[in-house]
């Protein structure tokens, strides 16, 4: 019995703080992997956002990583880097704990801005997947976005 409630109390913290606005050391993200090669160009990246997972295949972007602002903080300053990068926001979704933002270029490209509190106490996820659009369906579903949304 001691021992399940010590595991209980254990789990219960593990992504607590110590102090406001520092993250438990017991509660570890994954290690930072840098600035990864083979990025394209003009892909969204924001500042301050410690990389953790990088993938591409074909020209299909992705990476994940940690951040330690809000995911109001983060959302806003997401806007202007996407901006400055030639894209247009056809769309988002905010909800306080999570949010997206989903970006084109032209017809020919697109993506999604994805931010989720967690996993510890004190850090945002962010994900940034970055697709050029090879088929006339994605083409199609990128301009009927901006149509419906008014965003873009």
């Amino acid at each position: 019995m001691l021992v399940a409630a010590a595991v209980v109390a254990s789990l219960s913290s593990a992504c607590s703080t110590e102090a406001e606005g520092e993250p438990l050391a017991s509660c570890s993200l994954p290690p930072s992997i840098g600035s990864p090669s083979g990025l394209p160009d003009d892909f969204p990246q924001l500042e301050g956002v410690d990389l953790t997972e990088f993938q591409l295949k074909k020209q299909f972007v992705s990476t994940e990583g940690f951040d330690t602002r809000s995911v109001e903080e983060l959302f806003d300053a997401f806007r202007p880097v996407l901006e400055d990068e030639g894209f247009d926001v056809v769309n988002s979704d905010f909800e306080g704990f999570e949010a997206e933002l989903y970006f084109a270029k032209a017809n020919s490209l697109a993506g999604i801005v994805s931010l989720r509190e967690g996993p510890c106490d004190g850090y945002v996820k962010v994900n940034v997947i970055y697709d050029p659009l090879e088929t006339e369906a994605g083409r199609k579903a990128v301009k009927k976005t901006r149509r419906l949304s008014g965003e873009g």
